[in-house]
C-alpha cells in the first residue's frame, strides 16, 4: 500500500452532528487523484482515492441527493424523519461508546460488580446464622 503525504491544502467538511467527525477533500496532483478521507476525533479512519471520472459520478450522486432533499415534503414528514434520525444517531453513539471501551476493562468492571454482590450476599447470610 502506498501512502501519499497529506497535501498542504485541503477542504474540510464537518459532520452535521458534531465537530468530532469530518470529511477532508484533498487533491494529489502528482498522481492525478482526489482523496476523500473520513476523520473521527483527529484520527483518519478511512480514505477513498478517486480518478477524475469517478469524481464526476460522485458529484452527480451528491447533486441528485441534494435535489431530493429540496423536493417539497410536508413539515410533519420532516419532523418525523428528524426524530427517527436522532434516535438512530443516539443508538449509534451508544454502540460506538461501548466499542471504545476495551473488552478487558468491561470484564474487570463486571468482575468487580459480581464480587461486590457476592460479598453483600455473604454478609447478609452471615447475619442470619
Amino acid at each position: 500500500m502506498t501512502v501519499l503525504p497529506l497535501p498542504a491544502r485541503g477542504r474540510w467538511v464537518w459532520d452535521a452532528r458534531d465537530k468530532a467527525r469530518a470529511v477532508r477533500v484533498a487533491t494529489h496532483d502528482e498522481v492525478g487523484l482526489l482523496n476523500l478521507s473520513v476523520w473521527r476525533d483527529q484520527l483518519c479512519v478511512g480514505t477513498v482515492k478517486l480518478r477524475p471520472d469517478e469524481v464526476v459520478d460522485l458529484v452527480g450522486a451528491l447533486t441528485e441527493g441534494l435535489a431530493q432533499l429540496a423536493a417539497d415534503r410536508t413539515p410533519v414528514a420532516r419532523v418525523r424523519e428528524a426524530a427517527r434520525l436522532a434516535a438512530l444517531e443516539d443508538r449509534l453513539a451508544g454502540m460506538e461508546s461501548r466499542l471504545a471501551t476495551p473488552p478487558w476493562r468491561r470484564a474487570v468492571a463486571d468482575a468487580g460488580t459480581a464480587a461486590a454482590a457476592l460479598v453483600d450476599r455473604l454478609l447478609r447470610h452471615r447475619g442470619r446464622v
